[in-house]
């Protein structure tokens, strides 16, 4: 696993990579830890892609957060991890891709967490679901490529970053064969994958893709739960 923490103080630096070093050897584990002091000598890296991130949110005139969109897209499955001592950037950070955000105070005790979730999300891309697709093909999807499932009259439209499919399976029969807790049932007619949601809002949920899934009447304490009970695991 190739790790990179960006962070232009040399200080915090030097501990972060010293604790890493030691959870990975504590775990029997292999790790590269890459140090970063500024935004531009991070993106101007051209070795082996990062796997993990921690990268402050001040880094001296660069913006973390600037720099994150642009790691978005350098590294597409590089899962990052913000660093910071000011809670009030929490809700900024969610107009990016990221897997946490952490108090700098709470970075050692936080470290098995941070890494189970990681491993969670590492296993959810090679993770494979099989679905029949209407027309006799079969497609095989990690959860985090699909967005969520829409019932429509006989058929249950599955939205994923490929495009849409189509599928026999009824949305209770999908629920059961979703994994959990990643995936939640918002209404009689959708199950939605939590992370592809952008913002939840009164009665629907917001996704990434721009769609808005409504959360019914009665399904709304549900959802409402699932997704705050989901998006606190993402706050550290």
């Amino acid at each position: 696993m190739v790790i990179g923490i960006c962070d232009d103080d040399k200080t915090w630096r030097q501990r972060a990579k010293r604790l890493l070093k030691n959870w990975f050897e504590n775990a029997e584990k292999e790790v590269e830890v890459l140090c970063f002091t500024q935004g531009g000598e991070l993106l101007e890296y051209v070795g082996a892609a990062l796997d993990v991130l921690f990268l402050d949110i001040e880094l001296g005139e660069d913006n973390g957060i600037a720099i994150a969109r642009r790691v978005n897209e350098k590294w597409k499955h590089c899962q990052i991890v913000y660093l910071t001592n000011f809670l009030f950037y929490a809700t900024e950070v969610y107009h990016t891709e990221h897997m946490f955000f952490v108090l700098k105070e709470q970075f050692e005790r936080r470290l098995e967490e941070i890494f189970q979730k990681l491993f969670h999300q590492m296993q959810q891309k090679e993770r494979k679901l099989l679905f029949s697709v209407i027309g006799g093909n079969r497609i095989c999807l990690a959860p985090d490529e699909i967005l969520y499932f829409e019932r429509l009259r006989r058929v249950t439209r599955m939205v994923t970053v490929w495009g849409d499919y189509a599928v026999w399976d009824k949305i209770d029969v999908l629920e059961q064969k979703l994994p959990k807790p990643d995936f939640l049932k918002c209404h009689s007619s959708y199950i939605v994958y939590l992370p592809a949601i952008r913002e939840q809002q009164k009665s629907e949920f917001l996704m990434k893709n721009g769609d808005r899934i409504t959360i019914s009447r009665s399904y709304l304490k549900k959802a409402k739960d699932g997704f705050l009970k989901w998006a606190l695991t993402q706050m550290m």
